[in-house]
């Protein structure tokens, strides 16, 4: 009997091993970090888009962005809205210098609207898999190239705080490639969300920007 109640207790401590080793992942500065969190995040799959302004200027009901129009935008700034046709509601720009116009005179305008969170996430992290599964990086400031190592692997990401940066954008291409599409996520809009990349957007990205 005792060495029967020792096999058990062994046979446990071996399952206990491996499922707490299965639920670790390494960060981009090397450091293991645990993805066995509960989530109670809502998760959203990012398509297809309907833009309500190009580069600042409304669209008339009347004359919709037509195809062609749609190649010229190279930055979608995604709001956590859908239409009737379940369209994600978006801001398009035609350069990444629009894009700079907007967020100064945006930024503005958030300043006393973003409520301070004191230990707040600093970081947007990025996942390999839907609904934040699988290995992730993380980046808190500025503009990346991503390593060969995660380039056209992000499949969906969740966003730092307001109160730390502004948005997160992920770039097709690498800066010496010429950035191509952006797709921007506002954090006053999508902080405590999951934004999940449909085929458009899933394991496309080569750059990452944090502002």
């Amino acid at each position: 009997m005792k060495t029967l109640y020792s096999l058990v207790i062994a046979v446990s401590f071996s399952l206990l091993a491996i499922f707490s080793f299965s639920n670790e992942s390494f960060a981009a500065d090397g450091k293991q970090v645990s993805t066995n969190i509960s989530d109670t995040k809502t998760k959203y799959t990012i398509k297809s888009f309907h833009y309500l302004t190009v580069d600042g200027k409304d669209v008339d009901s009347l004359a919709k962005v037509n195809n062609k129009s749609n190649n010229d935008i190279k930055v979608t700034m995604v709001l956590p809205k859908q239409n009737e046709k379940g369209d994600w509601l978006a801001y398009g720009f035609t350069s990444r210098e629009a894009l700079e116009t907007f967020i100064d005179k945006d930024k503005q305008k958030l300043q006393n609207k973003v409520t301070i969170m004191g230990s707040g996430p600093c970081c947007t992290d990025f996942y390999d898999g839907k609904n934040k599964s699988g290995p992730y990086i993380y980046w808190r400031d500025g503009f990346k190239n991503l390593p060969s190592s995660w380039n056209d692997r992000i499949s969906s990401l969740s966003t730092a705080s307001p109160s730390y940066s502004y948005s997160t954008t992920l770039w097709e291409h690498t800066s010496s490639q010429g950035y191509g599409r952006g797709v921007l996520f506002r954090h006053s809009d999508w902080y405590g969300k999951t934004a999940n990349m449909a085929s458009d957007w899933n394991n496309k990205a080569s750059a990452i920007e944090i502002k």
